[in-house]
């Protein structure tokens, strides 16, 4: 399994927007989706995308 980290900061549209962005390119790409993890401190935003 490999991993991919997405950050953004202030909006979560931006942040929502980066996050769509990579996964369907990892899709585009074959790659199999496992599982999607993010946080939301206060202006940070961060996911990671664990995929096949």
């Amino acid at each position: 399994m490999k991993t991919q980290l997405i950050n953004g900061y202030w909006t979560a549209t931006s942040f929502t927007d980066k996050l769509n962005t990579a996964l369907a390119q990892l899709e585009a790409d074959g790659h199999e989706i496992v599982e999607v993890q993010y946080k939301t401190p206060v202006v940070f935003y961060s996911a990671i995308v664990i995929y096949k």
